[in-house]
């Protein structure tokens, strides 16, 4: 299949990052009840809005992916406008997310405008450098503000934010330079990225309960 099996474990893969992204969303609206802590509030918002995001992206995927696997001619995949669509999607939800999230971390309330997703005229090419390097600067921020709060003992969960969102922005990183064996790190660092706020949300639910 060619490069069609890296599209293929991209489709599935993120399909399975936004439903890891969901439970994110889900424990940290029980992290909330157990903490009163704003931020979880945040991170349930956030997360709510990425997962649906990237479910949409990547359900639209997926359906291209199960047509390559049973024969069917498909053109480069990432150009198609139906993908570039849920792309599009997908990148103004993590925006909105990441934006939101960041903002909990200054312990002001978010802006309502800062949560709104911006307007884009034309769907974006799947992955484009510009897009993903600027969801990559803004998971770094958020990565280096948990990295000062875990060193000034805000919290001993704060770390696991932190090396979260630093692999969230590695991601986005991997993604800048494209390439098909990128793509697939860059799959994977996004999944434990999600994996290690999963753990943290879930920690603070079950302990603390």
């Amino acid at each position: 299949m060619g490069l069609h099996a890296f599209f293929v474990f991209d489709a599935f893969t993120e399909f399975f990052s936004a439903l890891t992204a969901l439970f994110v969303a889900y424990y940290s609206l029980k992290a909330y009840k157990i903490l009163d802590d704003s931020r979880m509030i945040s991170l349930n918002l956030g997360f709510s809005v990425l997962g649906v995001g990237m479910l949409i992206h990547g359900a639209v995927k997926v359906r291209i992916a199960l047509a390559v696997l049973s024969g069917v001619a498909v053109p480069p995949a990432r150009r198609l406008p139906l993908v570039r669509l849920g792309y599009t999607i997908a990148f103004a939800t993590e925006l909105a997310a990441y934006a939101l999230i960041f903002l909990s971390t200054m312990r002001r309330p978010p802006s309502t405008e800062a949560a709104l997703v911006p307007p884009l005229v034309t769907p974006l090419i799947e992955y484009d450098f510009r897009s993903e390097g600027l969801l990559a600067a803004l998971a770094l921020l958020i990565a280096i503000k948990a990295g000062i709060s875990y060193a000034q003992g805000d919290s001993r969960l704060a770390g696991l934010v932190s090396l979260g969102f630093a692999l969230l922005a590695a991601a986005h990183l991997l993604l800048v330079f494209g390439g098909p064996l990128k793509l697939v790190a860059a799959d994977v660092t996004r999944l434990l990225g999600f994996a290690c706020l999963l753990w943290m949300v879930i920690r603070v639910s079950r302990v603390r309960a």
